[in-house]
């Protein structure tokens, strides 16, 4: 075979150039990862993405690259990605904790207790220091009923991050879960004081507090759940049994209509409603309302009259009283 100057020449230039293009590689994989955290602190998942992927392009087995492509695929609503993923880079490494807790937040959101768990507790067994961790395998426990599980983990989470409002948060919903009101309502507190300020910590705040005969303290928490969602029909609903309950009945009404307005078929606003009406002597409008009922069903026409006969009996010792 004849050996010409120019192929020589060609592999003496390939041979000289491998050590340049592996270190224009490696220096590129470092800019893209570090403009992908970058965006990623910023929540920008699309510039994030694009980046990450861009890491996979140099190296297809890169961990950070493939465990953050799940959180920006996540971020952007594309689950069914996200899941690809997550479930690509636990096939690299399957003793990453987190990785195994990404996978467990993404059978959680598809309501499949059973994978969540089983992820969520190969996490913790992995980083069993991890306040994350633990908080996840414990919200997992609480909602399958497993409260006996997920009490010790929350609190352990709770003495590692002390100033985590989710904690006490998830707390309070196991307590409340096993009817444990004054327990639950400490720790809701505590997720307030600690900055928690969503629509499910304040209704649920309400409430314990509500459970608890603390109506004043009751409606506040309802009122502030509401001004995030206004047309939340079981906080409607709530707050006027506060009303009800405080004797308000005009405001017990306004929050029993706007329910209906929202649900016409939601019977217990409609004995809400009518209770409300018969307590605040409107008479034709309480009949109304009755009969309806009766159409409907006989025994909740029967339960509006048990309510109007005990809450006249609650004012009645109430009056006796003052």
């Amino acid at each position: 075979m004849k050996i010409t100057l120019n192929s020589i020449i060609a592999v003496v230039f390939t041979v000289l150039c491998m050590p340049v293009i592996s270190a224009f590689a490696e220096d590129s994989l470092q800019v893209y990862l570090q403009r992908a955290g970058v965006a990623l602190k910023e929540n920008n998942y699309q510039r994030a993405l694009d980046s990450y992927l861009d890491v996979l392009r140099f190296d297809s087995a890169n961990m950070e690259a493939l465990e953050n492509l799940g959180v920006c695929y996540s971020g952007l609503g594309q689950q069914k990605k996200a899941k690809q993923a997550f479930q690509r880079a636990y096939k690299i490494n399957p003793m990453s904790a987190k990785t195994a807790n990404n996978l467990g937040a993404i059978y959680s959101n598809e309501k499949n207790p059973r994978e969540a768990i089983k992820y969520f507790e190969q996490a913790v067994s992995l980083d069993s220091a991890n306040a994350l961790y633990l908080t996840n395998l414990g919200h997992e426990y609480a909602r399958v009923g497993r409260v006996s599980k997920a009490l010790p983990l929350l609190h352990k989470a709770f003495r590692l991050s002390p100033s985590t409002a989710a904690i006490p948060y998830n707390l309070g919903t196991c307590f409340a879960s096993a009817g444990t009101m004054d327990s639950a309502e400490y720790y809701f507190e505590r997720s307030v004081e600690l900055g928690g300020n969503t629509f499910d910590l304040k209704y649920h705040l309400g409430t314990v507090k509500s459970m608890l005969g603390k109506m004043d303290e009751a409606e506040k928490y309802f009122k502030a759940a509401l001004e995030m969602k206004p047309n939340h029909k079981n906080c409607l609903q709530s707050l006027g049994l506060v009303y009800f309950t405080k004797g308000q009945y005009p405001l017990a009404i306004e929050q029993f209509k706007r329910v209906l307005d929202i649900d016409s078929s939601n019977y217990a606003a409609m004995i809400g409603l009518g209770a409300s009406y018969s307590m605040n002597n409107m008479v034709p409008e309480a009949d109304s309302v009755l009969k309806r009922l009766f159409a409907i069903d006989s025994s909740m026409g029967f339960q509006m009259l048990d309510v109007v006969r005990e809450q006249h009996t609650r004012q009645q010792q109430a009056d006796s009283a003052g």
